[in-house]
């Protein structure tokens, strides 16, 4: 997975927004990584997706402005 973009939430757990492949196919990955040993890894909350779904997930996240 290739890392996009990502920003800390608190000292112990950040977001991280990456791309990658699985099965031949293109994802995106946008996950909350926790701190243990003074080293962020990957936790089941998260959301992986197909990039071709990426316009409509933009769209549903414009929406949230409006709110």
């Amino acid at each position: 997975m290739k890392v996009l973009n990502e920003f800390e939430i608190t000292d112990n757990k950040k977001l991280v927004l990456s791309i990658g492949e699985f099965k031949g196919n293109e994802r995106v990955d946008l996950r909350q990584y926790v701190k243990v040993d003074n080293e962020f890894i990957p936790t089941k909350k998260g959301i992986n997706f197909d990039s071709e779904w990426l316009p409509n997930f933009v769209k549903m996240m414009e929406k949230l402005k409006n709110v």
